[in-house]
């Protein structure tokens, strides 16, 4: 299990970024579930880990490069890293 508070900067991290937690899921290839149990502070190290990663790469993203992400995600597609600038 990983830290409750750390694991609520990782949900604040995602709003503010503007990503529904199905957005996140289906960028990551996880269940919704699953990503609710990393904001939780329920699941994995290795789960929470990773999530913070992507989370930190989602930052570096343009606003532009954020917004198609999201909107493939939301098609159900995988975030692409190739393409993060």
């Amino acid at each position: 299990m990983n830290n409750p508070k750390h694991s609520t900067d990782l949900s604040n991290r995602r709003r503010r970024l503007g990503a529904s937690r199905e957005t996140m899921a289906a960028g990551l290839g996880l269940p919704v579930d699953t990503v609710k149990a990393i904001e939780d502070g329920v699941a994995s190290g290795e789960q929470h880990a990773r999530y913070d990663t992507w989370l930190g790469r989602i930052e570096s993203w343009s606003d532009d490069v954020r917004a198609q992400q999201f909107l493939t995600a939301g098609k159900g597609r995988r975030f692409d890293a190739e393409h993060q600038e």
